[in-house]
């Protein structure tokens, strides 16, 4: 009998069974559930949206052209926003060229992975992770290398990584604030693994990215520092996404960040394939009214110290 599905979509099938079973065939799948639940399985708000976010769709969404919701790639307007904020935020010269707006940090990984990497490659993800990660690896045709963190502390474990690379190597997909442990990776750790990265590239004749996802690093509690891991090394791809700062993973808004650490000539080579990407793996670029609103946007954010205070009494 002929295969009814796809090989690769039989073998993602394989890679991301614990995760597809655990949301459509588990206890939790089978619950019934109630407006008073508290499920904190995925990312969804427990409040109601910001009013300064309905407010700014609300604005925005009256057309100032013929255009105004038509086709919308990487708005200028909205990139310009994205540099203006990471110049004040990072202290670095993030340029509006190097900003490529996405429907959040699930489209800009799959996009980057897109650029990066081809069959054959491996890509190493931190343990435990984000439950995607290994099924976006394996989707891009990447071997998924796990790496496990440290269990006392969960940091890095550099020697693990060191370990793990060899001359298949592509990437490696670093999150910090990580979910789902909460450790800010600090400054020494993140000046080794850069270490260790370029060492690997120049040995092996070939670059190794560093994917950093930071869906998380403007909530950070009680004044602790965020150090970027692209701070520290500069072939990395900064991925965004707004859905956790406005409370809103439906309305998918985020973005991919080349930093200006990385040479000019190697992020003017990576311009035009990042839109590629983001063409072939089905459009991923915001809709329109989110683009336009984004200076609104940009400024909002949850109440970080409420949600501190929940955190420490869940402690």
């Amino acid at each position: 009998m002929t295969q009814p599905i796809s090989r690769r979509i039989a073998a993602l099938l394989d890679v991301t069974a614990p995760v597809m079973h655990f949301f459509t065939q588990s206890a939790y799948a089978r619950r019934t559930r109630t407006p008073a639940d508290c499920d904190f399985a995925v990312g969804n708000p427990h409040e109601m949206p910001l009013p300064g976010f309905v407010e700014a769709l609300g604005k925005w969404s009256i057309p100032r052209h013929a255009h105004w919701y038509g086709y919308s790639e990487s708005r200028h307007s909205a990139q310009t926003v994205v540099a203006e904020s990471l110049r004040a935020w990072r202290g670095l010269p993030f340029e509006a060229d190097d900003i490529f707006m996405t429907n959040g940090a699930f489209a800009a990984l799959t996009a980057a992975l897109g650029v990066a990497v081809d069959p054959g490659d491996e890509v190493i993800f931190i343990s435990p992770p984000w439950f995607f990660y290994e099924g976006l690896i394996a989707a891009a045709g990447a071997t998924p290398v796990r790496v496990k963190v440290k269990p006392e502390t969960f940091d890095l474990d550099l020697d693990a990584i060191a370990g793990a690379i060899t001359p298949k190597t592509r990437g490696i997909i670093v999150n910090s604030p990580n979910n789902p442990t909460g450790r800010i990776y600090p400054r020494p750790t993140l000046e080794g693994l850069a270490r260790l990265l370029a060492e690997a590239s120049e040995r092996h004749g070939r670059t190794i990215y560093l994917f950093s996802d930071e869906a998380y690093s403007r909530i950070i509690y009680a004044g602790r520092d965020f150090p970027s891991p692209t701070a520290f090394y500069p072939h990395s791809f900064l991925l965004y996404t707004y859905g956790k700062t406005l409370l809103t993973p439906g309305q998918r808004l985020g973005y991919i960040a080349l930093p200006p650490t990385m040479p000019l000539l190697a992020r003017e080579r990576l311009r035009l394939p990042i839109f590629l990407s983001q063409l072939m793996v089905g459009y991923a670029f915001p809709n329109a009214l989110l683009q336009h609103a984004l200076p609104d946007l940009e400024k909002l954010s949850i109440d970080i110290a409420h949600l501190q205070r929940k955190r420490d009494r869940m402690v």
